[in-house]
């Protein structure tokens, strides 16, 4: 195994490299973040001096701004319900795809089994409804 002059091998250098690009990156990442968060500070500030004394003006900024996360909320609320049911079509069809196969493994093990009756996408049997 090929050793470096400082005593460890190449694989452990390779890993001794990573780990100090890996914490160059995070040191950077949280330097950006640290600056984000001063900046909004900063802005925020502002903001609060400019609107200093004129509560009615922010009472109506507020208003507008809850009939817009009442949208916002339906809208996600909206979207939520659309990907259950896709996920819920997609979930059936891919039952109805495995069903075959796991009966033949089923019929295998015990070929004097009977079916349950479900339908093939694992619905309940039609009469049990």
């Amino acid at each position: 195994m090929a050793r470096s002059s400082t005593g460890i091998s190449a694989a452990g250098a390779e890993r001794v490299e990573l780990y100090k690009v890996d914490q160059r990156y995070k040191t950077a990442r949280t330097f950006f973040r640290c600056c984000l968060g001063v900046g909004g500070v900063y802005y925020l500030r502002d903001a609060v001096f400019l609107l200093a004394g004129q509560t009615t003006k922010l009472a109506i900024e507020l208003a507008v701004l809850a009939d817009f996360k009442f949208a916002i909320t339906l809208t996600l609320a909206g979207c939520a319900a659309g990907w259950a049911v896709i996920e819920r079509g997609l979930r059936y069809r891919k039952v109805e795809y495995f069903q075959n196969r796991i009966r033949d493994l089923e019929l295998a093990i015990d070929p004097t089994r009977t079916t349950s009756g479900l339908t093939p996408k694992g619905k309940t049997h039609p009469k049990d409804k």
